[in-house]
Parts: C-alpha cells; structure tokens; sequence
C-alpha cells in the first residue's frame, strides 16, 4: 500500500512538474513566452495639434512594458507622413531607462508633419513590432 501512494506522489510531481515546463510564463499583456512583440503604446504626440509655444522641447512618450528584459528603444523621425529612408530626419538608440524623449523644439516647423517610430529592442536581440504616429505642429 505504502508503494502505491508514493507511485501516485511521484506520478502527480512528475505531471506537475511537466505542466510547468510546458507553460510559458506570461501574464495579462504578454503574448510570447518572456517578452511583447507587439509595439508599443503612443501616448504623446499622436494628434494633428501640437503646439510649442513656450516650450523648449518636444517630448515623446509611450507605455514602457517588460522593462526588465529591455535593452533599449530604437527612436526615428520622419518628415511627412512616409517612413522612408529619404525622409528620415533623427534616429537614435536610447537606454530602457532614458524616458521621456525629449528634442529641441528647434527640429520641428510649423505646419509641418512629422512621424515618429519607436521600436523596443530586448535583452535576446528581439525587436518587438514599430510603432508609429504622425503629428503636425500648429504653433511655434
């Protein structure tokens, strides 16, 4: 009788054991195992309003998650609304902890559009997807 209980104890550690090595850790906002490839969250610029008067730069934010295993942000801008190569104005590496953003409001004109892209890169070499939002400076 003894043998049989420490057979079924050993059955359910093993059964658990292998549900834990199967079972990627994750919880609400992760979506593959450690890390969120999906881009991140814009939050500041992302309307066609932006007004400068009186600043001295303009800052960008987004929602930072998986701080933990972020190696750093890809930031890039763009004249106009296309992210091509010619019309790439700024881009620049910035540690997971250099947040906000912040550039001379001497960069931007008004009237113009701009886009900016921010890619998080992880610890792995990962990148999660771009995330991208276009903006136009209405007063200097």
């Amino acid at each position: 009788m003894r043998a049989s209980k420490i057979r079924i104890f050993l059955a359910a550690c093993f059964a658990l054991g292998l549900m834990a090595a199967c079972t990627p850790f994750s919880y609400a906002g992760r979506n593959t195992g450690f890390y969120n490839e999906s881009g991140p969250m814009l939050f500041y610029p992302v309307t066609d309003n932006i007004e400068l008067t009186g600043k001295d730069y303009l800052e960008f934010r987004w929602w930072r998650v998986d701080m933990p295993w972020t190696d750093r942000f890809i930031f890039k801008l763009y004249k106009g609304y296309n992210t091509t190569a010619d019309n790439l104005i700024f881009k620049q590496d910035y540690s997971a902890w250099d947040y906000p953003i912040k550039l001379p409001v001497s960069r931007f004109e008004v009237g113009q559009v701009y886009t900016w892209v921010i890619v998080q890169v992880f610890d792995n070499g990962r990148k999660s997807d771009k995330s991208f939002s276009s903006f136009k400076i209405t007063k200097k």
